[in-house]
């Protein structure tokens, strides 16, 4: 099983939002394999992308915080001082999923925080979300090892 965590960097920090993370932490049989680029952020970064000027993360233009109205975690199920979800649509969750091409054989995403279009586009790539908490561990390896010891495993 092949799972994914989105990451600062190579200290495996964990990072709260999938779709902002600048790496995803690789796991194989709950052995760390490598790093790969979110490709999402790229778009993120770069001017001129399709989401140049924003496109309705958190309050942010066209953002409503309304939390998580059964797609993706929100703003209820945020910690202290992060910000709530963006609200869904079908054209950004085309996009997210384009941006998850290089996660194609990943089966899993260990997560904190996902908006309702890049859970679904995650679903749509055949990848499952898995909700974690600070307390799974800081740090990739230890929420692997968490989760793989865990019933929700299955």
């Amino acid at each position: 099983m092949k799972i994914a965590v989105p990451v600062h960097g190579e200290d495996r920090e964990i990072f709260v939002r999938v779709g902002r993370a600048p790496w995803f932490a690789i796991f194989d049989d709950g052995l760390f394999v490598e790093l790969r680029p979110n490709l999402h952020t790229h778009e993120h970064d770069h001017e001129g992308g399709p989401h140049h000027g924003g496109h309705g993360h958190g309050r942010g233009a066209g953002g409503s915080g309304r939390g998580r109205h059964g797609r993706g975690f929100g703003a209820e199920d945020f910690e202290a001082g992060e910000e709530p979800m963006d609200t869904y649509s079908a054209a950004e969750v085309e996009l997210h999923r384009k941006d998850l091409e290089n996660l194609s054989d990943v089966d899993v995403m260990l997560a904190r925080a996902v908006g309702p279009n890049m859970k679904e586009a995650l679903e749509l790539n055949g990848i499952r979300v898995v909700r974690i908490r600070k307390r799974d561990g800081e740090r990739a390896d230890d929420a692997v090892r968490n989760f793989l010891d865990s019933p929700e495993r299955s």
